[in-house]
C-alpha cells in the first residue's frame, strides 16, 4: 500500500470516529440532563413542602429553556393548540370578538360581522360580567380568552351589561369556527391605482389578494396596485411566495432556505405565468413587518418588480416549522435561516451570542453585506429591507397615544353609536369641530390624565434635592404648573391627529375592519407618496433601473 493512501485512510478514520465520538458525547449529554431533570421533579414532588403542580413547574422550565434560544421557539401544550391553529390558518374556535380590560371590566372591543358575539346582539363597548356563571371581572386576559375560546359547536353562557342602556342579559352563544381573513381591506386609491391591506401569512393569504384584485379589475382599470405590508409580522413562507407567484413568471427564485439538517435546504421558486406581469407595484413596509412580509417585499426589490417605501422593516430572517411532542404538545421551532432572491438575509439579532444583560447582539452595519438586485442596484442585508423611498413613521404625541391607551377614544366611540344608528358612508363622515369640542368635554368630565416625560424626571429630581436637602421645591413647583398648563392646551395643538384617531375609530362601530382601514388613508402620507409615484412613470422606472 502506498504511503499516502495509508495517511489518507488513517485520516479519514480519525475523521468519522471524531464526528462518532462528538455526536455520542452530545448524545450523552441530553440523556444525562434528562435524568438530572426527572431525579429533581421526582425529588421535590416527594420531599417539598408543599405540594407542587407538575406541568406547570415544566411549563415554567421548558418557556424559560425556549427564550434562551430565540423568542420564535415556542412551546404549545395540548391546552395551546388551537393557538397553533390560527398561527397557520388564521382559523380557531371561539366567539368572534376582540376584547380588553378597562378598570378590571371585560369590554368587548369589536365583534366580526356574522359570528356569534355579533349574531347574539352583543356589540363594542359592552360589558363581560359572567362566563359560564363565573364572575369575572377582575381576571386576566389570558384566563378569559381560555374561557371564551373552545371547540367549534360547544355552549358557553355570557351575561353582559349593554353599553347603550346599562342593562344586563344572559345568553347562551354556541362557539362557531372563526376565520380571519388576511386582507381586511381593499379597494381604488384612484381610477388606476388599487390598494390591498395584508395583515398576515395565513393559510390563504396569496388567494386572498389574488382575489381582492379580480374583484377590482372587475369594474376598474387597474394598472398599478399599492400592497401594504405595515405592521405585519409575517407567517407562512410559502403564502409568500405564492404572492410573487402572481406577478413573477414561472421559474423565478423567491426564497431559499439553509438549516441543519438537509430537509430543511430548500429552494423555492414561482411556478405559473405571472397573472398581472405588468402591474406597477408599491410595497410599503414599516419597523414591524416581519418575516413573510420581509420576503415579499425583499423579492419585489432584488428582482426589481416593485418599489419598497416606508421605513426599515424589523429583520427576521428565520424560519419555523410546528412539530409534534408526546401528549398532543406541539412546538414551534427554528430550523432555518432564509435567504432572498440576490442571496441576502436580513436577519438583525444573533441569538447565540448575547450582550452583558443576556439581550442578542445586533448585527453591526459596518458588517452589512452588498448584494446585487436583477437590474445591478446595490442592496444590502442591513437586518432588514432597506426601502427605496425612505420616509418618516408617522409619530402621535403622547396625548393621543394615552388617549387610545386609556381607551378614552373607544368609549367616546360608544357613546357616539349609542346617539346614532348609522352614518351614510366612510368617505363623507368627518368629525366637524362641534363635535370635537364634545369630546373634549367627555374627556374632561372622565378626569383623565396622563404624565409627560419631563414630569417623570421631575418626580426624580424633586426626590434627589430632598435627599441631598437641596431646596429646588418652588422652582419645580413653577415648572409642574407650566406642564399642566400646557397639558390642558395640548387636545387642541394635537386636534388634527386626535380628530383621525376619533375617526377611525367611530368608522369601525359601523363598517368594522374594513370601514377602520379606508378611513385612515385620506391621511396617509405614505398612501399619497405611493399613489404620486405610481403616476410618475419616469421616477418610477428610474428607481428600479429599467430601461
Amino acid at each position: 500500500m502506498k504511503k499516502s493512501n495509508f495517511l489518507f485512510i488513517i485520516f479519514f478514520l480519525l475523521v468519522v470516529w471524531n464526528k462518532t465520538y462528538s455526536q455520542g458525547s452530545h448524545d450523552f449529554e441530553i440523556s444525562k440532563n434528562l435524568d438530572i431533570y426527572t431525579s429533581l421533579i421526582q425529588q421535590l414532588n416527594l420531599h417539598y413542602v408543599d405540594d407542587i403542580e407538575p406541568g406547570r413547574l415544566s411549563k415554567i422550565a421548558i418557556d424559560a429553556m425556549l427564550k434562551d434560544i430565540d423568542p420564535y421557539t415556542v412551546y404549545y401544550p395540548e391546552s395551546d393548540i388551537e393557538d397553533v391553529r390560527f398561527l397557520q390558518t388564521g382559523k380557531y374556535g371561539g366567539i368572534g370578538s376582540f376584547i380588553h380590560i378597562k378598570d378590571g371590566d371585560i369590554v368587548v372591543g369589536m365583534p366580526y360581522p356574522g359570528f356569534p358575539f355579533y349574531k347574539a346582539g352583543i356589540r363594542a363597548g359592552d360589558i363581560i360580567i359572567k362566563i359560564d356563571n363565573e364572575p369575572v371581572k377582575g381576571k386576566k386576559m389570558s384566563d378569559i380568552s381560555d374561557r371564551l375560546r373552545g371547540v367549534a359547536g360547544t355552549d358557553v353562557s355570557i351575561v353582559y351589561k349593554d353599553a347603550k342602556a346599562g342593562l344586563e342579559h344572559e345568553v347562551n352563544i354556541k362557539r362557531e369556527e372563526i376565520l380571519v381573513k388576511d386582507v381586511p381591506y381593499f379597494g381604488m386609491l384612484n381610477k388606476n391605482t388599487a390598494y390591498i391591506k395584508l395583515v398576515g401569512f395565513k393559510q390563504h393569504a396569496a388567494k386572498e389578494v389574488k382575489d381582492a384584485i379580480d374583484s377590482l379589475r372587475k369594474h376598474n382599470n387597474v394598472e398599478s396596485l399599492v400592497l401594504d405590508l405595515r405592521n405585519n409580522g409575517g407567517g407562512l413562507l410559502i403564502e409568500a411566495v405564492k404572492i410573487l407567484d402572481l406577478f413573477v413568471d414561472r421559474g423565478e427564485t423567491i426564497v431559499s432556505t439553509k438549516g441543519k439538517t438537509k430537509v430543511e435546504n430548500n429552494t423555492y421558486k414561482t411556478q405559473m405565468p405571472a397573472l398581472y406581469p405588468d402591474m406597477k407595484v408599491v410595497v410599503i413596509v414599516n419597523n414591524k413587518s416581519a418575516s413573510a412580509s420581509e420576503i415579499v417585499a425583499g423579492s419585489f426589490q432584488d428582482l426589481d418588480r416593485g418599489v419598497i417605501l416606508g421605513q426599515k422593516s424589523y429583520g427576521k430572517g428565520l424560519v419555523q416549522k410546528v412539530f409534534p411532542l408526546s401528549y398532543r404538545a406541539q412546538a414551534k421551532i427554528t430550523v432555518a435561516k432564509y435567504y432572498i432572491p440576490s442571496g441576502r438575509c436580513i436577519q438583525s439579532l444573533n441569538y447565540q451570542h448575547k450582550d452583558i444583560n443576556g439581550k442578542a447582539i445586533r448585527i453591526p452595519d459596518s458588517l452589512m453585506a452588498t448584494f446585487t438586485t436583477k437590474n445591478g442596484r446595490k442592496v444590502k442585508d442591513a437586518g432588514g429591507i432597506i426601502p427605496d423611498i425612505k420616509m418618516n413613521a408617522l409619530k402621535y404625541s403622547q396625548l393621543a397615544i394615552e388617549l387610545t391607551n386609556k381607551y378614552e377614544i373607544f368609549d367616546f366611540a360608544t357613546l357616539f353609536v349609542n346617539s346614532y344608528d348609522s352614518i351614510v358612508n366612510i368617505d363623507n363622515f368627518e368629525i366637524s369641530d362641534e363635535l370635537y369640542n364634545q369630546f373634549v368635554d367627555f374627556v374632561q368630565k372622565d378626569s383623565f390624565d396622563y404624565a409627560l416625560g419631563l414630569e417623570k424626571e421631575l418626580k426624580k429630581i424633586k426626590s434627589l434635592a430632598q435627599k441631598d436637602s437641596v431646596n429646588i421645591s418652588s422652582e419645580i413647583e413653577a415648572i409642574e404648573k407650566k406642564l399642566d398648563s400646557q397639558k390642558k392646551e395640548d387636545i387642541f395643538t394635537y386636534k388634527k391627529e386626535i380628530k383621525s384617531l376619533l375617526k377611525s375609530e367611530i368608522v369601525s362601530r359601523y363598517f368594522y375592519m374594513s370601514g377602520k382601514v379606508k378611513a385612515q388613508l385620506s391621511d396617509d402620507n405614505e398612501i399619497k407618496e405611493a399613489e404620486e409615484l405610481l403616476k410618475n412613470n419616469e421616477k418610477y422606472s428610474q428607481i428600479l433601473g429599467l430601461k
